[in-house]
């Protein structure tokens, strides 16, 4: 037993040196492995094609993309350097690409690696007006393959002269019933003039929208006026106060003349012989029979023709001779010419 030990002894003795060698070197290595752990860090390359890992003690992105021989441009693309805990790190290299943008009738183009609409612009230079506007919108991401373009947006007020189209009013009179399918224009139609003021919307030069924000009135359109039957009297004006008409005869009236010949007749003139107006349901009498302001109710005995209520406030020469009864008052010529001679009753209100 004691031969034994004293050969390890003597073993140890003999190789002394080599094995401090060892020791050393085991040392070492456990030094430098544990130094590599520490400060050896576990890089992700990557792009939108590629990704590569290394192992490196460098943190310097420019050597690391080297080491990964991956392709990028300095001045255009985008590196993103992201340290995480531990020695993990991630470097992302956005490759720039060509964005063309129109505007203006060209078209231009720029480099970007990542960005909005917005960013393209203001690197291209292109400045928006008040209103000009972008396709995809200022905010809108831009990936590759994306294409921008500017709308020139331009609002102007114009004035216009227009036509304003006249319409055709009817007046039914029981006047025309000797020809009831017949119809007589009164009064020709004429077209307005307005001026129309004009918010237009200009987009790259092209009218697109037109709002009328004004309409001043030059001239206005008066209507043609046609004449037609209708079972309906010449006058406008109404009844006395409690007074109706039944089966075509007024209730209430103090005298009535029948049988009486009226005629039609029209004048430029604004008042009669008495001094009081002319208009529709103004008649022209002897004022010895019926005395001017007298009012009556004139229709044929028949009740076709209807002159209606009326006031007296005029006289002539044939109604002074009494060769006509009772002469009609119209506001056009032609009405007066269609009256011809009518037979009627004259229901008086003294």
């Amino acid at each position: 037993m004691q031969e034994g030990k004293k050969s390890i002894l003597e073993l140890i003795a003999e190789n002394k040196a080599r094995i401090i060698f060892i020791s050393a070197a085991m040392s070492l290595l456990i030094l430098s492995t544990t130094a590599l752990f520490f400060f050896t860090n576990i890089i992700r390359i990557s792009d939108e094609e590629n990704t590569v890992v290394l192992l490196s003690t460098f943190s310097d992105k420019d050597k690391l993309l080297e080491m990964a021989d991956m392709d990028y441009d300095r001045r255009q693309d985008q590196i993103l350097y992201t340290s995480y805990d531990g020695n993990y790190k991630s470097l992302a290299i956005s490759h720039s690409f060509t964005v063309p943008i129109t505007v203006d009738g060209t078209q231009t183009e720029v480099q970007i690696s990542q960005g909005t609409v917005a960013d393209c612009l203001a690197k291209a230079e292109i400045v928006l007006g008040e209103h000009d506007y972008t396709q995809p919108s200022l905010h809108t991401q831009i990936q590759n393959g994306d294409s921008i373009r500017v709308y020139r947006v331009e609002y102007l007020d114009n004035q216009y002269e227009e036509e304003v189209p006249f319409g055709v009013e009817y007046k039914y009179s029981s006047l025309t019933y000797r020809f009831k399918n017949r119809q007589y224009t009164l009064r020709e139609g004429s077209v307005g003039k307005n001026l129309v003021t004009y918010r237009e919307r200009y987009v790259d030069g092209e009218l697109e929208l037109a709002l009328v924000s004004k309409v001043e009135v030059i001239t206005k359109p008066v209507d043609k006026l046609v004449l037609a039957y209708g079972k309906t009297a010449v006058s406008p004006l109404s009844a006395p106060d409690g007074v109706s008409v039944v089966n075509g005869v007024p209730t209430g009236y103090s005298r009535v003349l029948t049988n009486v010949s009226s005629t039609g007749y029209s004048s430029s003139s604004g008042s009669g012989a008495s001094g009081l107006g002319l208009f529709y349901g103004s008649v022209a009498v002897n004022p010895n029979v019926i005395p001017y302001g007298t009012k009556m109710y004139i229709a044929s005995p028949d009740g076709q023709f209807i002159y209606g209520w009326a006031i007296a406030t005029d006289t002539g020469g044939a109604l002074m001779n009494g060769s006509v009864g009772v002469d009609l008052f119209y506001e056009t010529y032609l009405e007066s010419t269609l009256n011809w001679r009518n037979v009627v009753n004259i229901y008086i209100y003294d």
